[in-house]
């Protein structure tokens, strides 16, 4: 049981590092977008391969690890931010590519596994 404690927590840790070196330290919002999609997409891509994946490694790896290095949180915002820029069409766009590349990549995800 420690050891699944140490993995979930050790996954956590280096997602979120991963996703944080992604956007880099600039705060230049299309580089967070692009840090975004593409963690995202990572992220589906990963899950989807973990189907056959037993509960626990489920829970390590798609919860803490993959949990960790996704973000819907910013994903929302960045799109309400978009919005408020008065760039409805790009938020439909951002939005869309978004859900079309994540679902096209758990896809994949699933065939690999």
């Amino acid at each position: 049981m420690g050891g699944g404690i140490f993995a979930f927590v050790a996954l956590a840790a280096l997602g979120t590092v991963i996703r944080v070196a992604l956007a880099g330290l600039e705060t230049h919002f299309n580089r967070q977008m692009f840090a975004t999609i593409t963690v995202n997409i990572i992220g589906a891509f990963a899950l989807g391969a973990l189907v056959e994946a037993d509960a626990d490694t489920l829970t390590i790896v798609g919860v803490a690890g993959l949990g960790s290095l996704t973000t819907f949180s910013t994903f929302a915002s960045q799109i309400e931010c978009i919005n408020r820029r008065g760039t409805r069409r790009d938020a439909t766009l951002y939005t869309v590519a978004t859900l079309v590349l994540g679902i096209g990549a758990a896809w994949l995800g699933l065939q690999v596994a």
